[in-house]
């Protein structure tokens, strides 16, 4: 007999203390409700799993299993003491280990000399270290032994496992552990510590790729006519595979984003502004996704652990905020609400007007080498001119370091580039030599631009100029950049604009039209490199923020809104002062995107107004600025002329009030309330992304949202990354499992008529699976939530759902009995693989109900007795 403390009664600390009486050894258990001390001391068991309370009161009866409040007084005459406190998970995996480190600090004085501690938690690689540290306790040996306990199975598994797994560096304290279960008939394997953590892992990830590929045989075989109980049979007559694990369900437990929402991303390259529906043309490895995490001062690159795209049929939810803020997701994507000081997780179908998400301010710290040039010859080539279309204009410097090479020309073609001080691109790359210091261009006496633009203030003030009022003209093979202002209000603005160009020796034309005054550049150098190199497009309708900003300083993210500001922005009055308002107009959603969110970087909370005037055939994007505080800090935004203005009115305003629309934190965030959340039903693809340790994203102007990755595997995709391999066989099993509940779903609505709208679904079975009464990573609820989100009404029954409790979707009626579940119903659905339901009378339940279709996703019924009952039986691949 050992002595045995436990520090923990959850679900992995109450079945391994029980199991372990059971086995003979002292336990001692530990919690922290006192409550639940007391209930537990009188054989009362707080969890739904099968045989747990007989173990509890067999070891209650031996007086071998007793329960304490406090670790400490736990494990004050132990000899081995297991760690089974909660672990929470993140969206990618990570484990909270603050509660693993509290009790290890907590029994780390009291611990008996040269006692051992166990990790039987669900912790991350390289966890025992961390309770090494905490312990600071040289003589007590950490040693970790993860379980592999199946909710509904868990005494059954612990006591007749497949294998007993015990890691530690420290030989004679592993084989401690292990002889704790002698008594089991099962193989102990002892190894490294990492090892013994990776392997909990890497066999639950096995073991939904296993489901994920049967689910998707499933598929085929409806799509073939077989049946996919039969194809499991086949399979599973070699050796090699088995049938475990070979059974088709409606998936096992995710969220994703409408293809047209924003991120930023960043890699080797630097940071980009992409669409969710761009990220399967970008690289895994090395990208970064812009995240956000409660308390920090600014958003932070963090790594992409996974990227997945999927056809999806459901709801959708339209979230719109105050301030403007839009953002579309599945109805059970997870967002970011406040609740109180802190924060928590909501899902977008149950947002209401009562709750407020965060907005990212502030910039991120850019960890790369930042280049303040850009290529313009690299731009050229990207728009299709080959290096033998441009020609280079040399400077003294790069002639003389020409001459010294040019003897590898032809004679004659040399004497000609000496005399002209020209050579064609390709003789200078076959040269060797460099461009920066010579002008481009693509004939003798055309436009010749700087090979290599410096990105200076003053380029990004006539580049957000450009944005603002500029365009792109063709005429044939000839291109134009072309700049359009006011005829006599605005001559500054072309001035400011021609002089810059003409300090770097490119050719400008001027001309006072009738309506406009405009700067053009005849160059189809210049004309790629604004929209190949910057790509800010051609047009008003297609401008956007260029990426080159994103990494530049902050006085150039001023510039280039200043330029944006001076062309197309204005201020006024509101109600003839002193309050002031700064405007900003478009018709471009991406340039009003990316300016949304440079203002943010910059401190500056804008309000994102939609409108569409009467003649115009496109929405315009307004930008509006106000509260005295807040454009007193941004004036940086007008001309010098306008400053004095505005700071002249707003140094008239008596009291100025907290911001409207918006509230700042102490840590500046701006959060913004939800005005409405409207669920539609829609047919499309969706997007998903995996960000490290925060689990966020700032999406579309700013506004934060969670990641939203499906939970059971996330934890072996962060270990890949962590380790540099891009797990893409892991993606693709996440993948197909959501595809999996769109499926179920869709099977449902089928049978309903082809539309959900005013139908009845019963359904049986509410929990992650049999014999538990754990709704977490439900597939049936996410199900639900699909039925819910097409109109349809559910009314449900599960043996352990007694009535509403949280995690059941508002609006699903719980129901007393599967027949009460079953009245009525249109469609009846088996979603949880309750032994209960195959002894149901299928004649009773036709009784009951007007439409007499089973979509049996646990393919648990049997068929015949429900097809000579008036059924039409649908089960998962048959």
């Amino acid at each position: 007999m050992t002595r045995l403390a436990i520090i923990g009664t959850g679900y992995v600390g109450l079945t391994t203390g029980a199991c372990f009486a059971h086995l003979g050894h002292d336990v001692v258990c530990a919690d922290i409700d006192a409550d639940k001390v007391e209930r537990l001391n009188r054989g009362e068991v707080p969890i739904v799993e099968h045989r747990l309370d007989v173990l509890v009161a067999e070891g209650l009866r031996r007086d071998n299993l007793r329960f304490v409040l406090g670790a400490a007084a736990a494990v004050e005459d132990c000899e081995i003491a297991f760690l089974c406190v909660p672990t929470p998970q993140g969206e990618d995996g990570s484990a909270d280990l603050s509660y693993v480190e509290a009790a290890a600090a907590e029994i780390a004085p009291v611990l008996p000399y040269e006692s051992i501690v166990v990790n039987k938690s669900t912790v991350p690689v390289g966890s025992t270290k961390v309770v090494e540290r905490v312990l600071k306790r040289p003589d007590v040996r950490v040693v970790s032994n993860p379980e592999f306990l199946r909710e509904g199975s868990a005494v059954d598994d612990f006591l007749r496992p497949d294998r007993v797994v015990v890691g530690c560096d420290d030989r004679s304290a592993a084989i401690t552990v292990g002889k704790l279960y002698d008594n089991v008939r099962a193989q102990v394997i002892v190894t490294d510590p990492a090892s013994a953590e990776t392997i909990k892992y890497a066999a639950n990830a096995f073991l939904a790729t296993k489901l994920s590929f049967i689910n998707a045989i499933a598929a085929i075989c409806e799509g073939v006519g077989a049946d996919v109980n039969d194809v499991v049979v086949g399979m599973g007559y070699d050796k090699r595979i088995g049938t475990e694990f070979l059974r088709p369900g409606p998936g096992w437990g995710g969220s994703c984003f409408d293809g047209a929402e924003t991120l930023l991303v960043a890699d080797v390259d630097g940071p980009r502004l992409v669409r969710f529906d761009e990220l399967s043309t970008v690289e895994l490895d090395g990208l970064e996704v812009l995240s956000w995490r409660e308390g920090q001062i600014m958003p932070e690159f963090m790594p992409a652990l996974g990227i997945s795209e999927r056809p999806y049929r459901g709801d959708m939810v339209d979230i719109r905020t105050k301030m403007g803020r839009r953002l579309t997701v599945t109805a059970d994507h997870p967002m970011v609400v406040r609740d109180g000081d802190t924060t928590t997780i909501k899902l977008a179908g149950e947002l209401t007007d009562a709750d407020w998400l965060p907005i990212s301010l502030g910039q991120p710290l850019i960890d790369t080498d930042i280049s303040n040039t850009s290529s313009v010859h690299r731009a050229a080539a990207i728009a299709g001119l080959a290096p033998s279309d441009l020609i280079v204009r040399l400077s003294e410097q790069q002639a003389a370091r020409a001459r010294s090479v040019d003897g590898r020309l032809p004679g004659p073609r040399r004497w000609d580039t000496r005399r002209s001080r020209t050579m064609r691109l390709n003789e200078i790359l076959e040269l060797g030599l460099s461009t920066r210091e010579g002008h481009v261009g693509t004939a003798t006496n055309g436009t010749y631009v700087p090979a290599e633009i410096v990105l200076s203030d003053e380029c990004w003030e006539v580049i957000g100029l450009y944005l603002a009022e500029g365009h792109i003209g063709s005429d044939g093979a000839r291109k134009r950049v072309c700049w359009s202002f006011h005829p006599t209000d605005e001559q500054h603005l072309a001035d400011l604009v021609a002089d810059y160009w003409r300090s770097l020796g490119v050719k400008v034309t001027v001309r006072r039209l009738t309506t406009t005054l405009q700067v053009s550049i005849s160059s189809r150098v210049l004309a790629a490199w604004f929209e190949h190199e910057l790509g800010s497009g051609t047009n008003c309708y297609d401008h956007r923020i260029p990426d080159q900003i994103w990494e530049a300083s902050e006085s150039a993210k001023q510039a280039l809104l200043r330029g944006l500001w001076a062309g197309d922005g204005s201020w006024s009055l509101l109600n003839g002062g002193p309050s002031v308002a700064l405007e900003y107009g478009t018709v471009s959603p991406q340039l009003a995107d990316g300016m949304l969110r440079l203002l943010g970087e910059l401190g500056v909370v804008a309000r994102h107004k939609v409108a569409r005037t009467s003649k115009s055939t496109v929405d315009t994007h307004w930008l509006v600025i106000s509260g005295a505080d807040q454009i007193e800090g941004a004036l940086w935004l007008l001309e010098a002329h306008e400053r004095a203005d505005v700071a002249r009115h707003i140094g008239r305003q008596s009291k100025r009030i907290a911001p409207t629309g918006y509230q700042l934190d102490r840590k500046g965030t701006a959060w913004v309330r939800v005005i409405e959340a409207t669920r539609r039903p829609a047919e499309q693809r969706v997007y998903s992304v995996e960000v490290a340790a925060n689990h966020t994203v700032v999406t579309t102007g700013g506004l934060v949202a969670h990641n939203c990755f499906p939970k059971d595997s996330r934890a072996l995709l962060k270990i890949a990354n962590e380790a540099g391999y891009r797990f893409d066989l892991l993606a693709g099993v996440i993948a197909v499992n959501d595809e999996q509940f769109d499926r179920v779903a869709g099977k449902i609505r089928a049978a309903a008529g082809g539309s959900l709208a005013g139908k009845t679904v019963g359904v049986w079975g509410l929990t992650f699976k049999a014999r538990t009464d754990d709704l977490r990573d439900s597939p049936s609820i996410s199900i639900i939530h699909r039925l819910l989100g097409e109109g349809a009404r559910v009314q449900a029954f599960d043996p352990t759902v007694e009535a509403m409790k949280p995690g059941v979707p508002a609006g699903v009626e719980v129901c007393a009995d599967a027949y009460a579940a079953a009245d009525g119903a249109d469609v009846l659905a088996v979603l949880t693989e309750w032994d209960d339901f195959r002894w149901i009378d299928p004649k009773l339940v036709a009784s009951k109900m007007p439409g007499r279709v089973v979509i049996d996703g646990r393919n648990l019924l049997e068929r015949t007795a429900w097809n000579h009952a008036g059924f039409t039986h649908l089960g998962i691949g048959r």
